[in-house]
């Protein structure tokens, strides 16, 4: 007897560290789908990279922000960036 549930495929995550968030969101779609940077739709098109960038840069006084996360569409993903770094990507048809 075959199982006809299937399992929610598990979101792939990278931690970023990169000077640039958009680089790194865009390097880890390209991983995911295995296909070079070019061929993808800029970013700026879904989000706009610097206010990205601004919402998870320090605070004024230096210190890391603690929380906060943004989710969007890109590229046929659901990309979820966190306040600690986390980059997490879960294909949209995936049900």
């Amino acid at each position: 007897m075959t199982d006809t549930m299937h399992s929610q495929p598990q979101p792939a995550q990278l931690q970023y560290t990169d000077d640039s968030l958009a680089a790194a969101i865009i390097t880890h779609i390209t991983a995911q789908k295995d296909v070079e940077p070019t061929t993808l739709d800029p970013l700026y098109e879904v989000i706009d990279p610097e206010a990205l960038e601004n919402l998870f840069a320090p605070q004024l006084d230096g210190t890391s922000r603690t929380d906060g996360q943004v989710e969007f569409a890109y590229s046929g993903y659901r990309v979820t960036v966190t306040s600690d770094g986390d980059i997490q990507s879960t294909p949209l048809d995936s049900r």
